[in-house]
């Protein structure tokens, strides 16, 4: 992208001009707050294997270290949308730092271990840390899968890699890997009330974002819950917990690779009926597919040219709908002047398909939204948005 907008300075706006008011775009959707509830499920269901049982506190260590990454978190919440923008899976999320966080925590739990658990066997050292190993690798493996990407060289190289194949959270997985932490290895009261509790906070999120999702969502969640209820009541998976756990794993994966022949299709039928639509001298540059949230039969594909992008919807079942074409802008005077700015050059660290528009701002000066078409081609839609306000020139005095 860098090679696409030149760095022009930012002549004659001012460092106070240069801020991002906090509504200029909506807030991401509850769904995309509580992409972390995958990463949690994942760990538990881990932690229901022996590695749960590697030392005293192996299984809320598992949990915790598929969390780990986001650590930075602690830190972005008090920083501004541009900071946020070029660090969120930053440097924790690379491998370097993955590869010093797994020891530094596995150690850290193990001593907690010691000091607090000394009534019980201290475990194994070796278990402990793979356990961690697995469930923080796992972090960045869940990112990679959506289309907002992993960098895994940082700080070295800040590349962008995509797997684009899941929505930022999937529904579908909540169900398989909370069918092993449901229904693997051993019950206790406390565990059920926690899990009711769990699904009951489950359900009101796909009830809240019922419009997003697809009517059979609506239909197989609560039976899918209630048939986990039976199961776990019946003690179904109590003595074969690592076989539950495997299984519900290769469900998972079979899943998300449905998912990639799913994603590829949908791109293989839109790429004719975008390319027919373009204007002589435009070729596709590059290309973002992604599911509709918790519809793996419908996906958004949004194609890039030198001076447009293109969204479209597809569906695996009719076909892909007509493209909307939107100018990205990306050669206009004032927004590459705005690109090397401080929110210009967080869009263009973190935008896969950037797009520019140009508004007054109701006070003689302009302000230019620099977006994302994987989240919005509009102001005030969708969010990995900036916005830059360049004010009226001021008017020349004549020499006295």
């Amino acid at each position: 992208m860098t090679g696409i907008i030149a760095r022009g300075g930012l002549r004659g706006v001012p460092q106070s001009a240069r801020r991002t008011p906090p509504h200029d775009h909506a807030r991401p959707t509850i769904l995309s707050a509580v992409d972390n509830i995958t990463h949690s499920l994942l760990g538990a269901a881990l932690a229901k294997t022996r590695l749960g049982q590697a030392a005293p506190f192996a299984a809320v260590a598992l949990v915790a270290a598929a969390n780990l990454p986001d650590c930075e978190n602690a830190v972005l919440v008090f920083c501004d949308r541009s900071t946020k923008l070029i660090q969120h899976r930053g440097v924790t999320h690379g491998l370097l730092g993955i590869a010093l966080e797994i020891p530094l925590f596995a150690l850290l739990m193990w001593w907690l271990g010691k000091r607090f658990a000394r009534a019980r066997p201290p475990g194994s050292l070796g278990a402990l840390l793979l356990g961690v190993a697995l469930a923080t690798l796992s972090h960045p493996l869940l990112d990679w899968c959506n289309t907002y990407g992993w960098r895994p060289w940082l700080p070295f190289d800040g590349t962008w890699y995509y797997g684009d194949l899941l929505f930022i959270v999937d529904p579908w997985l909540w169900l398989l890997l909370g069918a092993a932490v449901c229904l693997a290895g051993r019950r206790t009261t406390a565990g059920s009330i926690a899990l009711a509790a769990f699904a009951v906070v489950l359900s009101v999120v796909i009830v809240l974002n019922g419009e997003r999702g697809p009517r059979a969502l609506q239909i197989a969640w609560p039976a899918v819950i209630l048939a986990l209820a039976l199961a776990r009541w019946s003690g179904f998976g109590r003595r074969h917990g690592g076989a539950v756990v495997l299984t519900t794993l290769a469900l998972a994966v079979a899943y998300v690779g449905f998912l990639g022949w799913a994603g590829r299709t949908a791109w293989r039928m839109a790429e004719p009926v975008i390319a027919a639509q373009l204007p002589s001298g435009e070729t596709i540059s590059a290309h973002t597919i992604s599911p509709q949230p918790a519809n793996p039969f419908r996906w958004q594909i949004v194609a890039e040219t030198q001076h447009a992008v293109y969204r479209a919807e597809v569906s695996i079942q009719d076909g892909p709908g007509d493209p909307e074409r939107v100018p990205n802008h990306l050669d206009d005077p004032l927004v590459q002047r705005v690109a090397d700015s401080r929110e210009g050059r967080a869009w263009r660290a973190f935008a896969r398909n950037p797009v520019a528009t140009i508004v007054p701002d109701g006070h003689g000066g302009q302000r230019v939204y620099l977006l994302d078409a994987r989240y919005g081609m509009r102001p005030g839609r969708g969010f990995g948005g900036l916005s830059v306000d360049v004010p009226a020139a001021a008017p020349e005095h004549p020499a006295r």
